[in-house]
């Protein structure tokens, strides 16, 4: 069974309904308009929280919902929001054409979200009202898909340009885009760390090393806890007892105690922060032994 968003125009309600009932005949569950939205419920809301629960976007694409330049009709808003939600949550996308439009002539920035998506013919189908073929190639079309979140795009594009030597540019990338709750944490410790690689470990005093410390230290609740406890660390030995800065942070031992077994920090992480080490330091073996 698969989760499944199926987008539409209320135009085509007629042929989208017919769809839906061979998908759930099919076993799967499908979220569509008219079954999940009670009278009175706000129906963005209720878009926004359903859209991140599904997998697969099923796209009925027509001159209604997706436009059409030729014919001077404008896209539906609702479906380009719609469609604008499923690639930021990282949704395989599915279009189903109803007629030739997302093919030649789609409006609205349709034509650009929506290229490359491998399109699956229903004609046949609506005509005989077997849609047991049309299920079996949406499922398989989605399964050779792989994608990713808008929020992983630009979270890997500013890792990319911290492990690069691109500090500033990482942070730059990250303030680009609006990112959900629950990859909050991992963006604030690339900002942090960020921050202190274009400082420079050396180079803080120490009000700027316990700025750094209170982040890293909020971070260690986070699922970045790890990496947090590896950074501490590294503040603690290179700056503060190099520096005779007065501090809080737990010892070595304990802040090595602390990361857990099932969430070590990440390699490239790890990469990035030696680079604050003394070439000739045993820190990072020490951290794993």
């Amino acid at each position: 069974m698969r989760n499944i968003f199926f987008s539409y125009s209320t135009k085509d309600l007629k042929d989208a309904t017919r769809i839906v009932e061979g998908l759930k005949l099919a076993e799967h569950k499908v979220w569509f308009a008219p079954g999940n939205l009670i009278g009175g419920d706000f129906y963005a809301l209720e878009i926004e929280e359903a859209i991140p629960k599904c997998d697969i976007f099923v796209l009925l694409a027509s001159k209604h919902s997706v436009g059409n330049k030729a014919l001077k009709v404008e896209a539906s808003d609702e479906v380009a929001n719609e469609i604008s939600l499923a690639k930021k949550y990282g949704l395989k996308i599915v279009p189903l054409p109803l007629d030739a439009s997302l093919k030649s002539a789609a409006s609205g920035g349709n034509e650009y979200q929506l290229i490359n998506q491998q399109y699956i013919e229903i004609s046949a189908a609506l005509v005989s009202g077997d849609f047991a073929p049309v299920i079996k190639e949406i499922i398989a079309a989605a399964d050779k898909m792989t994608t990713k979140s808008q929020d992983e795009e630009y979270i890997e594009q500013a890792e990319m340009n911290l492990i690069l030597g691109h500090a500033e540019l990482s942070v730059r990338v990250l303030g680009e885009h609006a990112f959900s709750l629950e990859n909050h944490s991992r963006v604030d410790f690339i900002k942090v760390l960020s921050s202190l690689m274009r400082k420079g470990i050396k180079n803080l005093d120490i009000s700027e090393a316990d700025e750094l410390t209170s982040e890293f230290e909020r971070l260690r609740s986070t699922n970045m806890a790890s990496a947090a406890a590896y950074m501490l660390a590294i503040l603690k030995t290179f700056c503060y007892e190099k520096k005779g800065f007065k501090n809080n942070i737990d010892d070595f031992l304990t802040l090595k105690a602390s990361v857990k077994e099932d969430n070590p920090i990440e390699v490239k992480y790890r990469f990035v922060a030696d680079e604050l080490l003394p070439t000739d330091s045993q820190f990072a073996v020490d951290w794993l032994i």
